[in-house]
């Protein structure tokens, strides 16, 4: 963001902070994936991209839409779905809890979204953590992850996965995270401007998809309105973007955000892209769908 861009974004969330002075109440990561064990509802996740659309503003890997902005602007809990914000409201934006690049990074986001955050998600009664699904490297202590990948895995433990995911995500290929799944699809969609597919993505997961599927979305804004509106139509769908990458980040110990062969990492500007033959062919087996 441009400082004469920014600039105006701290005058004018100042401005909503005078109005809108209710913060955001948000459940820690625990309690979101306790609250979601119990319910068993779908989870649909804004952070500071999806804001950023709701304010107008284009992302690097998703251009302003306005009827995705509004569509956003739509996504709220009800008993099929919890909607979740970055828990950066309270005390756990602490500089003794997250790294030093995590910390700086969401202080500069309250000071410039600090009112945004307050008109959209201040007045709703339950708002889990959307970090929910980043649980490794923004962390300065990263004891007891094990404990929390683990009741993580209860999550999918013996269903049936559908993942619609970036072309280039490639979730749990290479590593064991979804090892405990009964079986695992996938739809692929564009890394980039996803939701310029948004009606091909959902008539494919429709079409392909059972009720009783698990569907577990990496997509972006786009899987933040996608998981909403497949709960609504009687889907179970999870919005869980980053927590691949998350994981291997941890099994390999990682201590700075580095890049994973083959796949997106957008944070690390590596696209993944790989031919064909270089891949799995029990990954290209899954593949039921290709929306590019």
């Amino acid at each position: 963001m441009k400082i004469s861009e920014a600039i105006k974004f701290i005058i004018k969330s100042s401005f909503l902070k005078l109005k809108y002075n209710k913060k955001p109440k948000v459940m820690n990561s625990n309690e979101t994936l306790d609250y979601i064990l119990k319910n068993k509802c779908s989870l649909a996740r804004f952070g500071d991209g999806e804001l950023s659309i709701m304010e107008g503003r284009n992302l690097k890997f998703q251009k302003y839409n306005e009827l995705l902005a509004s569509k956003l602007q739509q996504v709220r809990t009800n008993n099929k779905c919890l909607v979740c914000v970055p828990d950066i409201f309270g005390k756990n934006l602490n500089k003794k809890i997250l790294t030093k690049e995590e910390y700086t990074f969401w202080k500069r986001c309250m000071l410039v979204f600090g009112g945004m955050w307050n008109k959209h998600f201040g007045k709703h009664e339950l708002l889990g953590d959307a970090e929910i699904s980043r649980f490794y490297i923004r962390y300065i202590n990263k004891n007891g992850i094990d404990n929390y990948i683990n009741k993580f895995k209860q999550i999918w433990s013996q269903h049936n996965i559908v993942f619609v995911e970036g072309k280039n995500s490639r979730l749990g290929v290479g590593n064991d995270l979804f090892d405990n799944a009964k079986t695992i699809k996938r739809i692929l969609c564009p890394e980039t401007n996803a939701f310029d597919k948004y009606d091909e993505i959902l008539n494919s997961v429709q079409k392909n998809c059972k009720k009783d599927d698990l569907i577990i979305l990496a997509l972006g804004p786009t899987a933040t309105v996608l998981a909403y509106e497949l709960a609504n139509l009687g889907y179970r769908a999870l919005d869980l973007g980053h927590i691949d990458i998350e994981y291997e980040w941890f099994k390999m110990g990682a201590t700075k955000k580095v890049p994973i062969n083959n796949k997106h990492v957008n944070e690390c500007n590596s696209m993944g892209d790989c031919a064909e033959e270089d891949l799995d062919k029990k990954y290209l087996d899954e593949i039921i769908d290709k929306i590019y």
